[in-house]
């Protein structure tokens, strides 16, 4: 068995060592704490030793006294002084050591340094692999390609936003990161097509919004987002409507916003039925109609609301996506809903969203007009409106939170 002796100020740090030389399958066969002298003897420093090794037989082999003074484990050899008392190998009291705080600190502290490692690796493949099937990405400008592509921008919208800067910026400014990342940005808000934010467009009558979009993305949280912003910061008169009578918690959700900001609420089921209550809130300024989620796989479901939305002509259409989708999920979704009708997006969720490139290759896809992010659960305040620089600096990273840089 091969023996090795491992010194350190703490336990935490000896046992990293022991970890990071012998590996998971070390055996631990003795340890003990003692002070050296320093300074002439007028000061003393602890130290923690622990011999260990890395073979089994040793580990089998009964150990005929146990340590004193620091507890199992620490201090010099005594013998037992009961020879009913029971004798631990020293896999027992490894077992035991490492059962401590101290050692499950070391623990974490090593496995968090190999997965720290791991990522790199894994970073740097990626890199290599990304390089060898790009060659024609500049060496200067691969950084920020490899950027896009992580942040689940389109391969071929990042390629296109590279070219666009190798065509734009002046060879010698190419290796300057700082100058390259604006104009980066630059570009990616170019990119994006901004909706304006819901404005009033009649000169009698309310103007209507419908949002509609896939089940679970937010629609009825934004929808009372949006109402709030309109009546309390606006000072407009709003009424809300909603055909989300599958779920009574959604009812009841947006029976609470109503209640809170004065708005009239009107359920309904059918499209004669909204039309009623579109005709009866003719008093007010805006009115809001939240509709059911639909599996965009569902052609009934889909032909149903079509219907519906014809029954009131809506002067806007909201298509509700959820940032935290997949890609493949968000492109059936823009096109099934398409075929109802959209205007413009909304994003949801961007505080939970791992990536926000699929906001942008979504935008480029559609060419359809970003109207609101919104950025978590908070009524009114969680919610912006869509703007291409916004988009950039989250795509980039250039923001320390999602919540900041909000519109006021």
């Amino acid at each position: 068995m091969n023996l090795q002796t491992f010194k350190a100020p703490t336990m935490a740090q000896a046992l990293a060592q022991v970890r990071t030389s012998l590996g998971r399958d070390a055996v631990i066969l003795h340890t003990r704490k003692y002070q050296t002298r320093l300074w002439l003897g007028l000061k003393r420093r602890e130290v923690v030793e622990i011999i260990a090794g890395n073979g089994v037989a040793a580990a089998r082999r009964p150990r005929q006294a146990v340590t004193s003074g620091y507890g199992p484990g620490f201090g010099r050899s005594a013998v037992l002084p009961s020879a009913q008392a029971t004798v631990r190998t020293p896999l027992e009291n490894s077992r035991q050591l490492l059962q401590t705080p101290a050692a499950g600190n070391a623990i974490m502290l090593g496995i968090n340094q190999e997965v720290s490692q791991l990522k790199r690796m894994m970073t740097d493949l990626i890199k290599e692999q990304r390089q060898a099937q790009q060659p024609q990405v500049p060496q200067e400008l691969f950084e920020h390609y490899l950027q896009l592509i992580q942040n689940q921008v389109a391969d071929e919208l990042a390629r296109e936003i590279i070219k666009t800067l190798e065509r734009e910026i002046r060879p010698e400014y190419l290796s300057q990161p700082e100058y390259v990342r604006q104009r980066l940005a630059e570009q990616i808000e170019k990119l994006v097509p901004i909706g304006a934010p819901i404005v009033r467009s009649r000169q009698t009558g309310p103007h209507v919004v419908a949002l509609i979009g896939p089940t679970g993305v937010g629609k009825t949280t934004t929808l009372a987002k949006l109402a709030a912003n309109l009546k309390l910061n606006q000072k407009h008169r709003v009424g809300l409507i909603t055909l989300d009578t599958y779920r009574i918690a959604a009812v009841d959700q947006l029976k609470r916003y109503a209640d809170i900001i004065g708005s009239p609420l009107r359920v309904v089921g059918n499209a004669e039925e909204l039309r009623e209550a579109t005709r009866s809130m003719s008093d007010m300024e805006f009115i809001l109609i939240d509709t059911a989620g639909r599996s965009p796989r569902d052609t009934m479901k889909l032909n149903e609301l079509r219907g519906l939305l014809a029954a009131v002509e809506p002067d806007e259409v909201h298509l509700v996506l959820s940032s935290t989708s997949g890609q493949a999920c968000v492109d059936l979704a823009v096109q099934r809903f398409s075929d109802v009708r959209v205007d413009k997006i909304i994003f949801t969720k961007l505080d939970e969203a791992a990536h926000v490139g699929v906001v942008l290759n979504v935008l480029r896809k559609l060419d359809k007009r970003l109207s609101y992010l919104t950025t978590g659960q908070d009524v009114p305040n969680d919610i912006e409106e869509g703007r291409g620089r916004r988009l950039a600096q989250m795509i980039l990273g250039d923001l320390p939170s999602i919540k900041a840089g909000k519109n006021p």
